[in-house]
């Protein structure tokens, strides 16, 4: 399947598509092509039929189990229905031994096991032998520590072989026995499956291989870098799966329950924006040549959820991390209701993954990449993209928040690549990304004491030298650029209102002036944004950042309402208040 990919680029000069790519065709027998999805009528009947006794196909030699306190499950299918299974899993040190009962599965005579195996701690390797009375299934070189999945489109599965400093990180790879890769075909399908449909990439150790022989092949670079960082920080062997699909929305992720409690809500958001201006669909490639978007990516509701996410529900996790949104900046309803769609995505992944391994934490950590920048502006576009960065974070600007609670995430709108081979909307240098996204998972997933947050205000009032934005004293601030705040307008009449650019005159540690006089003779501010275009700034110079780890505020977004002001907000070190 990859080889048919790799024609496709070099019968296609310049392709830098989806990312979807991958597997976005099948090729069968008769050479014919085929959408990569699961028939709904003939797939259960070819279960029941073909069903041997066998691991989950996630389960292999060379993999990552998740390590205590966490128990593991290690589990798989028998026509057997009612007959014993017997398992034994050796250490260096000890053997422990385990017995279960092949029960029945969804699907009419297709059977499945589970064993839970004892918590062993980080570091521990061991073999694991499952026997039935049809043969003897076994697993080697198996590591315990902590298993991590890697979902999203395109930006997530952009692979370490197109960053730009590819050489390096693959050089680099064959240093970390203890991380083990494994990535998932990309495969749809419109009913819930038991096991994976195809892994593309079969556990391993990093090597040259791994990451990646061109574009769009494995191994994820975002998946690769967190990995690679939590590892050296904590010396954990980590589990890195990535399951993920070029151009894909978020729907296509979520289950119908998740998808549906949205829908039936009313989404609201604090953004107000008064603004004029309308923006285009934005597709997961809007550089790439029209023939990159032909390829089929799935779109329906769940469909992703069903193939390749749904069969890992067993497994027992330590966390997942998350690169999407580019395809539901369309400025239409999946925009929208982003601020519902997204949190509850993450808290049903969290309640179906715990209940169905019974293991996993009902609470895993979550981390998220916030939107990178598209084009290079002017013309400054002021929908789509930001209004997805402020839905990533539920409207509260920052994570965690009282609707995400144990998310995390990195803030890289001032990590532009105007000019990468695959497309601006595909940046590069995806190491500063996994570096900031790794940054904030230890402190909110593995407990390190460090700043991971970028300054986010506090106050904010009136003065006689302008308007003064106050941060507080948990970061010092430096400012490198000037133009990137705007104030809302409105005339007194509360008649029309407009976001006018204003620009920083002084700031200092813990504050920054705003030039206050923008506003026409009959309007007054009512509000205040930061960062809020699709590419606010060139590389790393945004206008907001904290000292310690050098991080970028992220944007904000606060307006007061009609008859009011002041707006008061929760920010992640207290309440706070605007006064206009």
């Amino acid at each position: 399947m990859r080889r048919l990919c790799l024609h496709f680029l070099v019968l296609i000069v310049g392709l830098i598509g989806s990312g979807s790519c991958r597997n976005v065709l099948q090729t069968t027998s008769e050479g014919t092509q085929t959408k990569e999805s699961v028939d709904p009528q003939d797939e259960p009947a070819q279960r029941a039929a073909g069903v041997t006794f066998a691991f989950a196909k996630h389960f292999q030699d060379n993999m990552v189990l998740q390590r205590a306190p966490e128990r593991a499950n290690i589990y798989g299918f028998s026509p057997d229905i009612g007959k014993k299974i017997i398992a034994q899993m050796n250490t260096p040190s000890k053997q422990y031994d385990y017995t279960t009962v092949v029960t029945a599965g969804s699907t009419a005579g297709v059977g499945v096991w589970k064993i839970t195996l004892d918590p062993l701690n980080a570091g521990v390797t061991v073999t694991i032998k499952v026997v039935s009375d049809r043969g003897t299934l076994n697993l080697k070189n198996v590591i315990f520590g902590d298993v991590w999945i890697c979902s999203g489109q395109s930006n997530m599965a952009f692979n370490v072989f197109m960053m730009s400093d590819a050489a390096a990180q693959t050089a680099d790879a064959h240093n970390y026995p203890n991380i083990r890769l494994m990535t998932v075909s990309t495969r749809n399908s419109t009913f819930p499956l038991d096991d994976l449909v195809a892994i593309d990439q079969a556990w391993t150790s990093p090597n040259s291989g791994a990451m990646g022989r061109w574009a769009w092949d494995y191994f994820s670079a975002v998946c690769w870098v967190f990995g690679k960082q939590v590892h050296r920080a904590t010396g954990v062997p980590v589990g890195l799966i990535a399951s993920d699909w070029g151009g894909t929305p978020l729907n296509a992720w979520s289950s119908p329950e998740s998808l549906h409690k949205c829908r039936a809500a009313k989404a609201t958001s604090r953004r107000t924006v008064g603004d004029a201006e309308i923006s285009l669909p934005v597709s997961d490639s809007p550089n790439s040549p029209p023939q990159a978007r032909d390829f089929y990516v799935p779109r329906d509701d769940s469909v992703l959820w069903n193939s390749m996410i749904y069969p890992l529900l067993g497994m027992t996790l330590r966390g997942a991390i998350w690169y999407q949104g580019e395809t539901d900046a369309d400025g239409g309803t999946k925009m929208n209701i982003y601020n519902c769609t997204f949190p509850g995505m993450i808290a049903d992944w969290r309640e179906k993954f715990s209940q169905v391994s019974q293991q996993t934490n009902p609470q895993f950590p979550f981390g998220f990449v916030q939107l990178a920048p598209n084009a290079p502006q002017p013309p400054y576009i002021t929908v789509g993209f930001p209004d997805i960065r402020w839905h990533q974070t539920a409207d509260y600007g920052y994570v965690p928040n009282p609707k995400m609670p144990n998310v995390f995430m990195a803030v890289a709108l001032d990590l532009p690549g105007f000019n990468s081979t695959y497309g601006a909307i595909h940046p590069q240098d995806k190491a500063d990304v996994g570096a900031r996204l790794a940054l904030s998972g230890l402190s909110v997933a593995y407990n390190q004491k460090t700043v991971y947050q970028g300054p986010f205000p506090r106050s904010g009032a009136p003065s006689s030298s302008g308007y003064v934005l106050d941060y507080g004293s948990t970061w010092k601030l430096v400012v490198r650029s000037q133009d990137v705040f705007e104030f809302f307008c409105e005339r007194k009449d509360g008649s029309y209102g407009k976001w006018v650019v204003t620009s920083s005159v002084a700031s200092n540690s813990t504050s920054i002036t705003l030039k206050s006089d923008v506003c026409g003779n009959d309007e007054k501010i009512m509000g205040v944004r930061y960062a809020w275009r699709t590419s606010p700034c060139t590389f790393k110079k945004c206008a907001v950042y904290s000292t310690v780890n050098s991080l970028p505020a992220p944007p904000f977004v606060f307006k007061a309402n009609p008859g009011e002001n002041e707006v008061k907000f929760s920010g992640p070190f207290g309440d706070g208040r605007l006064e206009f």
